[in-house]
């Protein structure tokens, strides 16, 4: 669900994602469906973490974009099925495009949107939620055969980040898109400000 800057009354937290497109990211998504966890959002490269707002999301949303506008489209492979292993949970690591993640995370996680990270950034598309200890092994297996069965490009473009804004003491569910925008586009960058 879309919603708009001006309605945003509370802080909350915010998030960048960039989403995969199709048919890879239609692929993932009913590979994800097929693993223990929630219910999995639409398949996605995390670019800057959850994390909460020090200001209003106007402030942190103009900084974001200036900084978005500064990056252009890159190219991103997913390579294999790695844990992690502080949680068991099943993720896809990146290849190409991997320094390009790390550089725009680090340019975006300063400022109104500068947050200790819980966890040491790495890019990474999220598979499954938390296994136990007695399956991680054998869902692991089976996402692993099931990724290697895709026979199409594992490599895309990420060219648009998509902002997510969550109000306080929102659940995981209650993440609202707030705004698309094109790496690149300083002109929409420069609008910013105006939002």
């Amino acid at each position: 669900m879309d919603i708009k800057l001006s309605d945003v009354a509370e802080w909350g937290s915010f998030a960048l994602v960039a989403y995969i497109p199709d048919p890879l990211g239609a692929f993932l998504q009913s590979m994800r469906h097929d693993l223990p966890g929630q219910e999995n959002p639409q398949s996605h490269i995390t670019v800057l973490p959850p994390r909460p707002l020090k200001a209003p999301a106007e402030s942190a949303s103009h900084e974001a974009r200036l900084t978005l506008g500064r990056f252009e489209p890159f190219l991103v492979e997913l390579r294999s099925v790695k844990v992690f292993p502080e949680t068991h949970i099943l993720y896809l690591d990146v290849g190409e495009g991997e320094e390009t993640l790390h550089r725009l995370h680090d340019a975006l996680n300063a400022g109104v949107l500068r947050h200790e990270e819980d966890f040491e950034f790495l890019p990474h598309l999220t598979m499954s939620g938390a296994i136990s200890a007695e399956r991680l092994a054998s869902v692991k297996a089976r996402a692993s055969r099931a990724w290697k069965k895709y026979q199409g490009e594992k490599r895309f473009h990420i060219g648009e980040a998509v902002a997510l804004w969550q109000p306080p003491q929102g659940s995981s569910e209650d993440w609202n898109r707030l705004w698309d925008q094109k790496l690149g586009d300083a002109g929409n960058s420069a609008r910013a400000g105006s939002l």
